[in-house]
């Protein structure tokens, strides 16, 4: 009997992976230039945080604001910070990174978004050397706002997660960092009334990304959405133009129905004015505020928002 056979075709297994230098993640990082240290990671970090900037200040009471890199340089600590003065500096404990991260804004910009966001129109009565009560927690606040999108421009990176534990106008107070410190600074500027040219710096420290070579920088992730990103767009940008009716009662005063009978015109009902007063959004409790007055215009300051069951 005759066994018919039937030539079988190899099938070649796919080549092994050739092995990557030891230093081939640390240069998506880091890369030795020709006068000194590159950082390429960096540049679509800074991108991110631009829009994430732009969007914030927006938030805030500067709808058509933009916002513009203006490069990177490299120079030290004591030059920088005497080039910026006077100003607001931010320092965030940023690990991995063995050292501090720095924001900086001009002093006056931080008085423009204060006259904004209680109902001004960002101009400047004057230059003041301390600031008000209510600026320095404006101040603290942003700070901690500008870390949360510092933090979401890195998070397809090194995962930092930018901690606020500084908010000062003297940079001797910015503890380890020394005068003779090497610094990569990333500006941003302004665009548009009334904050045009003002800028926006961050700064990391050298030695502190030179630290992290060897990090392995996380995987670039894709979204599994299949919904148009033209759409998309548009239903974000359409949602945050929506306009939200927010009120606040100021007093609830209580009287008998045989006064209210009575009054006549010219009558006084006396009011008792609370410490505190709630604000809603659409019927909602939003937060409780305190009742003032800023730049002659009354406001209320919110000194509590409310949490909603998924903490948001």
């Amino acid at each position: 009997m005759t066994v018919r056979t039937k030539s079988v075709r190899a099938i070649e297994a796919p080549a092994a992976p050739v092995a990557e230098p030891a230093d081939a993640k640390a240069s998506l990082l880091l890369r030795k230039a020709a006068d000194g240290y590159a950082f390429p990671a960096l540049e679509s970090v800074a991108t991110q945080f631009a829009r994430s900037l732009r969007d914030l200040l927006r938030a805030l009471g500067a709808p058509a604001i933009q916002v513009e890199r203006a490069g990177s340089e490299q120079t030290s600590f004591g030059e920088w910070s005497a080039s910026a003065a006077p100003a607001i500096f931010w320092r965030y404990h940023a690990p991995p990174l063995k050292g501090p991260v720095l924001l900086a804004a001009a002093r006056p910009l931080i008085l423009q978004l204060v006259d904004i966001f209680y109902g001004g129109k960002g101009k400047l009565a004057g230059e003041r050397e301390e600031l008000t009560d209510a600026e320095e927690r404006f101040a603290a606040r942003l700070g901690r706002d500008m870390g949360l999108q510092l933090a979401s421009a890195w998070r397809d990176k090194l995962g930092l997660e930018p901690e606020l534990d500084c908010v000062t106008g003297d940079p001797a107070k910015l503890a380890a960092v020394r005068a003779d410190d090497d610094m990569l600074v990333q500006r941003f500027v302004l665009r548009g009334a009334p904050f045009e040219g003002r800028t926006i710096v961050c700064a990391y420290p050298v030695a502190a990304l030179r630290g992290v070579v060897g990090a392995e920088l996380l995987p670039e992730t894709h979204s599994a959405s299949t919904a148009d990103p033209l759409w998309s767009g548009a239903l974000d940008k359409a949602l945050r133009d929506v306009r939200m009716p927010v009120r606040s009662v100021l007093a609830r005063p209580e009287i008998s129905l045989v006064k209210l009978l009575a009054l006549e015109v010219g009558d006084i009902i006396p009011l008792t004015m609370p410490r505190h007063v709630p604000v809603t959004v659409a019927g909602r409790s939003f937060a409780f505020g305190s009742i003032g007055e800023a730049n002659g215009n009354a406001a209320i300051m919110i000194d509590h928002i409310e949490k909603g069951p998924d903490h948001d």
